[in-house]
């Protein structure tokens, strides 16, 4: 390859991640899970960097986060001081909460495609191959995960790093203690990463078992089960200290889900791995991934014992435990993030497939096929990027239209509205609930104060002329003004309250 071209191509692909990152646009793409970890920093930075927890604007009048719409969507309880335990790690607070304190969230979305560029370009040296630039970005759901998600964005990242260099170095200096150190701060984002841990531990003492007396091999693994072993230690001691919980809140907070084995847990797979509630999941976005399973199941030319081997078959059994294993069935993104941190492996795996032993028909008949999958995978990625715009256009338009008439306080009860509101759950009193409900418990604190409540037509209490409305006024009366968005028309009373 052309010198000047190797480095062209980066700075192009580093410009084609952050045009398509400003397409989607960011100022309003917050909502679900990137809005909570946001009020995570926005708490962390309120409290003086000594409290964890999550910002709730209407605390004062509700201090037991009753009507917190989060504290619902997450299932969370409160700590012994009173503050919500927030749902996210820790450390994806500490490494985004410079953007908050810039008052610019949107950087967290951009930071996610400078990561997925990183992530890019680390592979792209390992590999040597220009081509995988294209094949990341166009075939596999990872910018869609980095832009959505800043802790798989920062954790995908810090494990390939480390698995990179954990089956490469030989000897432990500057880098391997980087990676380690990466690994640690990866396990911390990503809880699923420890499946990957645990079952290298078990690979590791298999071969020591099976190995017997060789000094060699045993030394090898017994230097990597160290680092594994060192690598959870640190994960498990720092949450049992600090949490009183060796697997931290995240897992204490997923647990329900993640031991549930009733029959609903095989619409849970499809949706993880085909598709379902919505979506699609790995292989219904990534279909040449089916195909390129059935190639080194049945047609790749090294089918006795070689790394390549190895790598496939770890590749195929963290899917499998992972999807045994996941809380949820991801529902919120396209592709399963729960998989994105081990994409390394069916990257590497292209990489080193030997095209040139395969002959003959099959080997056309496997192109043809590779290739609809991949042109459907460029359809998909598509589809989505303008999904996301969609979304963050909706968002605004919400958003830009409340703005002009602000309440003191909001009222919703479906959590699709909550969830549109994005940044205003920064600084704007939002409850969550059945009106009736936090009118009844909250009135006394709203009394004088004007509430706007927000509910969709088919609401119970979405008509004009329900009593309700009448008895909770000043002077009986409330301006009804509907908010009507581009694709939906969302019933909205503005009451001053008795």
């Amino acid at each position: 390859m052309n010198k000047s071209f190797r480095y062209i191509l980066p700075a192009i692909f580093l410009m084609i991640t952050l045009l398509i990152a400003g397409y989607t646009r960011p100022s309003y793409s917050f909502a679900g899970d990137s809005i909570a970890k946001v009020l995570q920093s926005v708490f962390w930075l309120e409290n003086g960097f000594i409290k964890q927890g999550i910002h709730y604007p209407g605390m004062d009048i509700d201090p037991e986060y009753k009507y917190f719409y989060f504290k619902h969507s997450y299932n969370l309880q409160l700590d012994q001081n009173g503050s919500m335990i927030a749902p996210f790690p820790f450390l994806n607070t500490v490494l985004i909460t410079p953007f908050i304190q810039l008052n610019w969230p949107e950087g967290i979305v951009y930071l996610g495609a400078v990561l997925f560029w990183l992530y890019s370009f680390l592979i792209y040296r390992v590999t040597k191959k220009w081509w995988f630039f294209l094949v990341i970005l166009l075939f596999t759901p990872l910018l869609q995960h980095f832009l959505a998600f800043s802790d798989i964005a920062f954790g995908s990242l810090f494990l390939t790093f480390f698995l990179l260099t954990y089956f490469k170095e030989p000897r432990f200096h500057f880098v391997t203690a980087t990676a380690v150190l990466l690994a640690i701060l990866a396990l911390f984002l990503r809880t699923e990463i420890l499946l990957l841990f645990a079952f290298l531990v078990m690979i590791h003492l298999y071969s020591i078992f099976k190995n017997g007396s060789g000094f060699y091999r045993n030394n090898w693994h017994f230097k990597r089960l160290f680092v594994i072993s060192f690598i959870v230690f640190v994960y498990v001691s720092v949450n049992y200290f600090v949490y009183d919980s060796i697997l931290g809140p995240r897992f204490d907070n997923n647990k329900t889900g993640i031991f549930r084995f009733g029959m609903d847990v095989l619409q849970k797979w499809k949706s993880l791995l085909l598709w379902g509630n919505s979506r699609v999941g790995l292989l219904g976005y990534s279909p040449w991934l089916l195909v390129f399973i059935v190639m080194f199941m049945f047609f790749h030319p090294q089918k006795r014992k070689t790394i390549t081997r190895n790598l496939f078959f770890v590749w195929i059994l963290i899917v499998c435990i992972v999807s045994i294993f996941s809380p949820n069935d991801s529902n919120i993104d396209w592709g399963t993030r729960y998989y994105s941190c081990f994409s390394l492996f069916p990257i590497l795996l292209l990489s080193n497939f030997k095209w040139k032993r395969i002959v003959g028909r099959k080997k056309y008949i496997l192109l043809f096929f590779l290739g609809a999958g991949l042109i459907y995978s460029i359809y998909i990625n598509a589809k989505v990027w303008k999904e996301m715009k969609n979304i963050s256009v909706q968002i605004e338009e919400l958003v830009t239209k409340l703005s002009l008439d602000p309440p003191d306080y909001y009222i919703v009860e479906d959590p699709s509205i909550a969830n549109s509101l994005g940044i205003m759950h920064i600084r704007t009193s939002i409850f969550y609930g059945s009106p009736i409900e936090v009118i009844e418990n909250l009135g006394g604190s709203l009394k004088g104060k004007q509430v706007r409540f927000l509910l969709f037509p088919m609401a119970k209490l979405a008509i004009e002329t329900e009593p309700f409305w009448k008895k909770i006024a000043t002077n009986q009366s409330c301006v009804f003004s509907p908010v009507k968005l581009r694709k939906t028309v969302m019933f909205s009373a503005l009451c001053r309250i008795n």
